[in-house]
This record gives C-alpha cells, sequence and structure tokens, in this order.
C-alpha cells in the first residue's frame, strides 16, 4: 500500500515507517498538516494515517483531507491516539484507531484491515458489468450502499458488515459442466440467499462467482456472527442437495465489519463439520 503518516512525533514516524517498510509498503512521513494535505491533493494514498495533535478533536483535520481527495475511492483513515476509543475514532471521520504506543501486531492487524477495506472498494467502484439478477441488486448500487454504510457510521455510529460470497470452485464448474448447467447452479444459488437473508438485508451480485449481503443495523451484538453461521448451515443443505460432489459449489464466506474493514468470521462450503459427517456415513 501507499500510506502517508502525519504525526508531529518522530520516533512514531520512524517506527511506522520502519516496520511498514520491511512489509514492503510505501511510506511517506509528513509532520506538518497544511504540507501534507498538498501531497494528498496531488497524490493517491491507500492508507492515511493521521494523529491530530496538538487538536484535542481529529474531525478538523479528517474534514480537511476530505476536501483535498480528488479520486472516488476514500483512502482508509487511521487515527493515532493514545486515548480514543475505536467509536470515537469513527465518529470522527476515521476508518478506525491505532493505540500508540503500538506493537507489531497492532500495525499489521490495522493495516491488513486497510488492505481489504480498500480492495472491497476499488472491486466495487471498477467498471460495472454485473446488474440486477434473481431479485438481487447489481454491483453500482450495491457499491452505492456500500458508500452509504460508511457515511451512515461516521456520521451516526451505525454498525453495518457485510458478508461476501464467492463460488470458488466456478471455473472447473464451467469446464466440466458447461456454462447453461454452471449458470443454473448459480440460479438456484441466489433462491437460497434470498430465503436465508432477514428482510432488512440487502443482496447484490458482484461478479460472475460472488456476491454480497449487506446487513445493516444488526439488532444484537452477535446478530452478524448467527448469521453467517445459519448462512453456512443452508448452504452446507444446498451443497448435500447434488448427487454428483464434483458438480456443486463450494463456497467461501467472509464476514467483513464497516468501516474497518475487519474480518470477524471466515466459513467455507462444504463445511469441516460436513465433510467429517460425509466421511463418517462413509
Amino acid at each position: 500500500m501507499d500510506i502517508l503518516v502525519i504525526d508531529r512525533e518522530s520516533l512514531t514516524n520512524q517506527l511506522i515507517s520502519t516496520k511498514l517498510s520491511a512489509k514492503g509498503h510505501s511510506v511517506t512521513v509528513e509532520p506538518n498538516k497544511n504540507e501534507a494535505f498538498e501531497k494528498i491533493k496531488s497524490h493517491p494514498y491507500d492508507c492515511i494515517m493521521v494523529d491530530p495533535y496538538p487538536l484535542s478533536e481529529a474531525r478538523p483535520v479528517v474534514v480537511g483531507i476530505w476536501k483535498c481527495l480528488k479520486g472516488s475511492v476514500k483512502p482508509y483513515l487511521l487515527l493515532l491516539s493514545k486515548t480514543a476509543s475505536t467509536e470515537e475514532a469513527i465518529l470522527a471521520g476515521t476508518n478506525d484507531v491505532l493505540k500508540k504506543p503500538f506493537s507489531n501486531q497492532d500495525i499489521e492487524i490495522k493495516t491488513g484491515n486497510a488492505e481489504r477495506l480498500m480492495d472491497i472498494a476499488r472491486h466495487l467502484e471498477s467498471v460495472d458489468d454485473v446488474h440486477s439478477f434473481g431479485g438481487m441488486i447489481g454491483k453500482a448500487a450495491f457499491n452505492q450502499l456500500f458508500l452509504s454504510a460508511i457515511d451512515r457510521s461516521f456520521r451516526y455510529g451505525e454498525r453495518s458488515l457485510i458478508v461476501f460470497l464467492e463460488m470458488t470452485n466456478y471455473d472447473e464448474l464451467l469446464a466440466k459442466a458447461g456454462a447453461a448447467a454452471t449458470e443454473q447452479t448459480l440460479v438456484k444459488l441466489t433462491e437460497k440467499m434470498t430465503f436465508m437473508r432477514r428482510q432488512s438485508d440487502v443482496i447484490g451480485r458482484l461478479g460472475p462467482k460472488d456476491f454480497g449481503i449487506l446487513l445493516q443495523r444488526p439488532h444484537y451484538e452477535t446478530e452478524p456472527l448467527d448469521a453467517i453461521n445459519r448462512f453456512t448451515e443452508i448452504l452446507d443443505k444446498f451443497y448435500a442437495d447434488f448427487a454428483d460432489p464434483s458438480l456443486a459449489p463450494q463456497i467461501e464466506l467472509d464476514l467483513v465489519e464497516l468501516p474497518q474493514g475487519t474480518l470477524l468470521e471466515e466459513r467455507f462450503v462444504p463445511s469441516q463439520r460436513m465433510q467429517e459427517t460425509a466421511g463418517g456415513d462413509g
């Protein structure tokens, strides 16, 4: 990633630059905020880490960064702070907080989240060749909801998550079963997804073999985890309906929290439990 660090503390700058450069990231350090704003105007950074000091509030600095942005995809903003909570950082307009003093693991986790969210943002922003399908919205419409969910987290602290589903053996099914049969499998898969979502959830087809389910404003803390567990169980049964396992879809499900980009859970279909059950039956 291309990372800009805005911080007056030379030790922080040195630590971040050394650790991230060693991981292959390109790091630019700018202690002066006005100079940093000029750099942002002319360069599309992937991630901007900022300590608002000597200001007590981060929001004015964040607004200043927003005003300098020219691209359609906003960079991941990471607040550098000794005291701010995740909730305070998000309401200030940043994606997350990196607490000082930080460890190597802290930096790796937060930059990993940044990479994940930026990959998602660029995928959704890329050329839209996928439209509404089987009761699902198209990629462009899903992108607008994704951007709106992030904006509402900044404005109101609302929590949103996305379950990304990818048919990992799509190419193999195309080669073995042909385009018509594979598309019919996708039609059946979309029917299952429509059945397993809440009424307030929004499903989008994001590519030939990948989908997203936006979980808006969960009612209780564990609801997203309950949802991905339920999805996995339903899709396990869908997989089991295929007489020939080589023609059944294999699916990866990733639960990602917005606006942090944290991967909360990862599931696979057929699940490990299903494979163990099938092995026992044999």
